[in-house]
């Protein structure tokens, strides 16, 4: 093929352009590719306004039988059969503001300002009045057909049962804001400086619970079953307990709002319509909805015109209902208010870059908890530890410390101390027949009644020892005056946590001791409320937190006993028959001496006990840490990717069981005793 002539330039050489042409050109293919491309992306509202017929406020929403009913300002009553999309008037109920309003099973009841109650007793009976001549009344609900509990201003609680009313006011004077019950026997009220109180009776008598916030203001209560409680705070704290009874209650840690323990909204309202679906309802236009026990709470978009305080939602399942607020606004929904995304690329979790994209953050967050709990955890396992091991091998044993004194004395003690055994075994054993026991059954006393079985027991040793006193001779020369009291203790420390499960441990130091409650209260009414952040929350904000590193130091610790236990007998003996020979005490001959010498020995296998903490720690997921398996469960049960999830949290374990190996082999190269141990020829 012939080649252009010289001279002869192509038609579309770049070089026959003009300078300032290709900065036009280049400039343009630029914007070109800089325009984002139209999508068509929009993201929709869940909710559906329908025509409720009235401007007046609507306060109140309740489900009754395959109805759903609202109530309003002035007696204003509407009902929906077709699950809120089309309205019918009713009979106004006097010319009041109908202000609350709930449901059992056939009944109904509406509470006015004025103290009136609106009742129905089955779902085709008449309204009947019922008159409980009180005032300043806000809340109203159901523990039976026939039996009604209302709150309201200073702490006022009355309940209506048999035709009678009765005051159940506590001594707790607060204004309560709202009252739930799950059932006809369980109940909540809630209100001002975190007041939360509890029935178990249907509402006879009412037991305070303590409030994770005192400040707060508690607006709204949900109690959806007896592991489900959840509530609301005027500023958007969400608080919930999992414990029955709601004896003991938590601040959510709220992820959606930067792990906030509030929302920082005004909410008037709180509605639990599944195990983990919240709704809530606020001033200003303000839905939220929650699909992971209130964690993330998203905002729901309104239909377009609808900017109004809501008051009160009403649902036929998790899916279905109402929500009503001020001017008359009724909006109804399918899909639980939930936005909907029309056009959005939906995230390909197959795509493994686009998993890690979802993954990293929830990663980073449990790699930081982990790392918390870890270092806390090995601090105290080793110092306990520590302690532990020179108790086990401390030679001082009864017949050391006695040995200074005349038999008569020691005898003496013997009887004095025989006389208090026999009180505590008597005392112990009067407490067990309350425990309705049986057989073999009373292997369980310690859960059922740990005082009196520390009393029994304390009481056995001291009989047993006493007895010996008792019969002492000039040599003391029996049996128990051998024992080592320091050694026996710490025995009994170790066998305990190196004999039963640490996932069971986590559970009973979390939720049955509730050590991280305790703590928190304990500091807290030490040095003021640690707040939502700064040095003091890192330390004692969260319970779960406590918690775990406290079941780790103690579990860890009684591991970590025995190993340095074990370096401490490898010492020679006549090292301390040194120290001592030059008037050092025995604490101090193990603190110059033999510990130096015996931590370099146990290094090695600290560190193993150290690695071992760490995969130890994943277990503090069952008690709610957000540590690396915990994150690994949520991004399963978002993305479903198995797989990946779980490799990615496994490998993350495996960076920092490695660079702890790293470090600990670095440590034992360099604390080394010389000429001890084969060296393998290096």
């Amino acid at each position: 093929m012939n080649r252009a002539s010289p001279g002869i330039e192509r038609i579309f050489s770049w070089s026959s352009i003009d300078s300032k042409s290709r900065v036009v050109i280049l400039v343009s293919i630029l914007l070109i590719c800089s325009i984002p491309h139209s999508s068509g992306q929009e993201t929709i509202t869940g909710w559906n306004e329908a025509e409720s017929w009235t401007d007046h406020d609507l306060n109140a929403a309740v489900i009754h039988g395959e109805l759903v009913w609202v109530f309003g300002d002035s007696g204003i009553v509407r009902f929906s059969e077709d699950s809120g999309a089309t309205w019918q008037n009713h009979t106004n109920l006097g010319d009041v503001d109908l202000i609350s309003a709930d449901s059992y099973e056939n009944s109904m009841a509406v509470l006015s300002t004025d103290g009136i109650i609106y009742m129905k007793d089955g779902l085709e009976s008449e309204w009947i009045t019922i008159d409980s001549s009180q005032t300043g009344m806000k809340s109203i609900a159901l523990a039976g057909e026939e039996s009604l509990i209302i709150v309201g201003n200073e702490g006022a609680i009355w309940h209506y049962t048999e035709q009678t009313w009765w005051n159940r006011t506590t001594s707790f004077t607060e204004n309560l804001h709202d009252v739930d019950f799950n059932g006809a026997d369980d109940g909540l009220a809630v209100g001002n400086a975190g007041t939360i109180l509890a029935t178990d009776n249907g509402g006879t008598t009412w037991d305070y619970r303590e409030a994770p916030d005192p400040e707060s203001s508690i607006v709204s209560v949900s109690y959806f079953n007896p592991y489900r409680m959840f509530a609301v705070s005027d500023s958007g704290q969400i608080i919930y307990s999992t414990s029955p009874g709601g004896f003991e209650w938590q601040l959510r840690e709220i992820e959606s709002a930067g792990y906030n323990t509030t929302l920082g909204i005004d909410i008037s309202s709180i509605d639990v319509v599944s195990s983990s679906k919240i709704l809530f309802s606020g001033p200003n236009g303000y839905l939220g909805l929650s699909l992971d026990q209130g964690l993330n709470v998203e905002r729901n978009i309104l239909p377009s015109g609808v900017n109004t305080s809501f008051n009160d939602h009403a649902m036929f399942d998790y899916v279905s209902g109402t929500v009503v607020g001020d001017s008359g606004v009724i909006l109804f929904t399918d899909r639980a208010g939930e936005n909907e995304d029309i056009g959005f690329e939906i995230p390909d979790y197959n795509n493994f870059g686009e998993f890690v994209e979802y993954a990293d953050d929830m990663l980073l967050s449990g790699f930081i908890a982990t790392i918390k709990i870890v270092l806390f955890g090995i601090a105290l396992g080793f110092i306990i530890g520590l302690i532990l091991a020179m108790m086990k091998t401390a030679p001082t044993s009864l017949k050391n410390l006695l040995e200074s004194y005349p038999t008569r004395q020691i005898k003496g003690l013997g009887i004095i101390c025989l006389v208090s055994a026999l009180w505590l075994i008597y005392s112990g054993l009067r407490r067990f027949p309350d425990l309705q026991l049986n057989g073999i059954e009373y292997i369980f006393t310690p859960v059922g009644d740990p005082r009196g079985f520390a009393m029994f027991g304390l009481g056995v040793a001291i009989f047993v020892i006493s007895i010996q006193f008792v019969l002492a001779d000039e040599k003391l020369s029996g049996p128990l005056f051998k024992i080592r009291p320091l050694n026996a203790i710490a025995t009994v420390y170790t066998d305990f946590f190196r004999n039963t499960p640490l996932i069971v441990q986590f559970m009973f130091i979390h939720f049955g001791v509730r050590l991280g409650m305790r703590i928190q209260e304990l500091m807290e009414g030490t040095f003021g409320d640690p707040g939502i952040d700064g040095i003091d929350y890192f330390f004692y904000g969260e319970r779960a937190f406590l918690s775990a590193i406290f079941t780790l130091g103690l579990n860890s610790g009684a591991y970590q006993c025995e190993t340095i236990r074990g370096a401490i007998s490898a010492i020679p003996s006549g090292q301390m028959e040194a120290g001592r020979s030059i008037g050092l005490t025995y604490i101090g001959t193990m603190r110059l001496v033999i510990m130096p010498q015996a931590i370099r020995i146990c290094i090695p296998p600290i560190g193993n006990e150290m690695v071992n903490l760490v995969l130890n720690s994943s277990l503090a997921m069952v008690i709610g840490y957000s540590e690396l398996s915990r994150q690994g469960k949520l991004m399963i049960a978002t993305t479903f990717q198995i797989f990946s999830a779980w490799g990615l949290v496994m490998i993350s374990y495996f960076v920092v069981t490695w660079t702890l190996a790293l470090l600990l082999r670095r440590l034992e190269e360099k604390t080394k005793i010389p000429g001890l141990g084969i060296s393998g020829g290096g």
